[in-house]
């Protein structure tokens, strides 16, 4: 299935020079640094029994095993991002036409050299707080990296591409409705500016069906992200109990994927956190792990912000760069609700709104508990070969280390809490367009999210209705007037007097205190609407918007209908997301379609949950 065809660069509009993705120079840096699974030791000893058959791979395991994409039947190609096409520096028209592109992204041919095959992933983890052993790519099959615009390096994959060594008791498919949930997702996160993995093409297997709650056409996402390293990799090496392949992995991560470049926020600990300079000497494994606390912690922020659940923060989904990753039950929530969780199955509201923080740091925990040999070692025995050989000397050293650990662990926490605080205080205030100031966590924010609750008016509509009321400039400002603006036509029917008094009361009492609070800064309407109207998009990917999307390709793809109609409910709303503070931008068809997607909408279609399954 090898292609060798020549590096060809395209020219689009006489202006941009763009690459192919058979232009791109491809590599497979994580095979080549990380242990292999010892069964397959090479390529050429794929088969099918070593490389579709699930299987434990037990304590010699390694990181990876070579596979392959199951063959299907027939591939429909639905969509490509245009924004991640952008970020390959591939020509965002013309690419996704081409028979290469449509291949690879599809899993239909395969890239495979002295240097390049696909590979699945091994990795453990907790889920649900319990450990649930070995996991891995049960239906991703990893491609190749290549270096995109400004020479940012990206890994592609292929999630739904069959089975896998790590299937375990799952067929290997992903279905079209949760590959059209995560495509959509995966880059309206990133076009609001919350890190995440993204997507760069859909696939639909109109012959693949898969039994779910009931029979779906199965599908394939092209994935991409700068590293699909999760906890679990380190949850994988503890399991296994190998402290070589725990020290592999952390120099990859360290030399091949961060190059030895932190953070900034860890930067400015290290030369400012008066706990951190009475540590002493960090190493750069220690440096590894704040550095991972540290962008997880600033995810969660961006997630509580903006609404965003991931449903399902086990360890084997948790990025070692904060991205969000694996969608599955996730939802932005719709209105404030510090109870609600996407997940129909998270009974005991582990991941739910409230929980989300208190769910990554469990996780980060287990980080530390899987790092905490080399943790504990610190600069006096870190390079020490006998000491990566046989581990501590002596139990004094082992009682040391774990002291060190603690201490560490400590003030990782301190860290990952300030983070989050301040980066949520600085996102929050950024929505309502003033500056944060120390006192706001207790003041306008306590009182904004009490009014939201109170209200139950949509979360993120509460932020765009808000940066369009004149507070300064009306000379006679008329807070009946200002706070009616948030009534949804639901609320102005008869017989919701009582309610729509309620909420007036409450919305006005909120203006009134945030008006002093505009005042007092100075600010003037046009700064305050220039300052948030970037930070509060017009548009929501929905899950009931998400669902008349699945359900319209569904019946599109069941009825053999042409690719562009197929297509047209997915490429309506991929222009909605790449661009949802710009509404010129959302193109001139489906405009009906489309002013239902930003309109209100009856309660029972808010607040929805989805199961685990996909």
């Amino acid at each position: 299935m090898l292609r060798t065809l020549g590096k060809l660069t395209i020219r689009n509009k006489g202006m941009r020079h763009y690459q192919t993705l058979q232009s791109l120079i491809k590599s497979s840096p994580y095979t080549e640094n990380l242990k292999t699974d010892p069964k397959v030791p090479t390529p050429g000893q794929v088969t099918e029994k070593l490389s579709k058959i699930p299987r434990q791979l037990g304590e010699n395991g390694g990181f990876f095993t070579y596979t392959y994409p199951t063959e299907r039947k027939s591939y429909r190609f639905l969509s490509a991002s245009k924004r991640a096409l952008e970020d390959l520096n591939l020509d965002p028209i013309n690419e996704p036409k081409s028979k290469y592109f449509q291949d690879i992204v599809s899993g239909k041919e395969v890239v495979k050299d002295d240097k390049i095959h696909p590979f699945a992933m091994a990795y453990a983890g907790f889920q649900f707080g319990n450990f649930a052993g070995q996991l891995g790519d049960g239906r991703v099959i990893n491609l190749f990296q290549v270096n995109g615009k400004d020479n940012k390096e990206w890994e592609l994959q292929l999630k739904g591409a069959g089975k896998t060594p790590y299937s375990r008791f799952a067929d290997g498919n992903a279905v079209l409705r949760s590959s059209i949930r995560e495509f959509i997702i995966s880059e309206y996160l990133n076009s609001i500016g919350i890190p995440t993995t993204r997507a760069l093409a859909i696939t639909a297997l109109p012959e693949s069906k898969a039994q779910r709650s009931i029979v779906e056409i199965c599908s394939i996402v092209c994935r991409m992200s700068p590293c699909w390293i999760r906890i679990g990799h380190f949850d994988y090496c503890r399991m296994i109990g190998d402290r070589d392949l725990l020290f592999q992995l952390c120099d990859y991560l360290n030399n091949k994927v961060l190059r030895n470049e932190y953070s900034k926020e860890l930067n400015d600990f290290l030369e400012n956190d008066e706990n951190l300079k009475e540590f002493g000497e960090l190493t750069n494994y220690d440096k590894l792990f704040l550095d991972i606390i540290i962008k997880n912690s600033k995810s969660v922020s961006y997630w509580h912000a903006y609404g965003f659940l991931n449903g399902v923060l086990n360890t084997d989904n948790t990025s070692v760069l904060g991205l969000a990753i694996d969608f599955g039950p996730f939802a932005i929530m719709d209105k404030f609700d510090p109870n609600y969780t996407s997940n129909s199955e998270d009974h005991e509201l582990r991941y739910s709104f409230k929980n989300t923080p208190s769910a990554i740091w469990f996780n980060m925990i287990k980080l530390a508990e899987s790092m905490a040999e080399i943790l504990g070692a610190g600069p006096e025995l870190i390079n020490d070969e006998n000491f990566k050989k046989y581990g501590y000397p002596n139990d004094e050293a082992i009682e040391n280390a774990g002291k060190r650990v603690n201490k560490l662990i400590k003030i990782a926490g301190d860290i990952f809490e300030k983070i989050f605080i301040e980066d949520y205080l600085r996102l929050i205030c950024n929505r309502l367009g003033i500056k944060p100031r120390e006192n706001d966590n207790a003041e306008i924010l306590t009182i904004l999210f009490e009014t939201l609750q109170i209200t139950k008016l949509e979360y993120n509509k509460f932020f765009t209705i808000l940066q369009e009321i004149k507070l300064r400039d009306d000379t006679n400002f008329d807070y009946d007037l200002a706070a009616s603006k948030f009534l949804t036509d639901d609320l102005k029917l008869e017989g919701k007097e009582e309610e729509r008094e309620k909420i007036i009361k409450e919305l006005k009492s909120f203006l009134a205190v945030f008006k002093l609070r505009v005042e007092d800064e100075m600010l003037t309407d046009e700064e305050r609407f220039n300052r948030c109207v970037n930070y509060n998009p017009k548009f929501i990917p929905k899950n009931w918007i998400l669902q008349e999307v699945i359900d319209y390709t569904d019946d599109k793809l069941r009825n053999n209908a042409s690719d562009e109609e197929i297509s047209l409910y997915i490429n309506k709303i991929m222009k909605m997301s790449e661009n949802p503070f710009d509404k010129s931008k959302w193109g001139n068809e489906l405009k009906e379609l489309e002013n239902k997607w930003i309109s209100d909408v009856d309660d029972s279609k808010l607040m929805l949950q989805c199961s685990c399954s996909s």
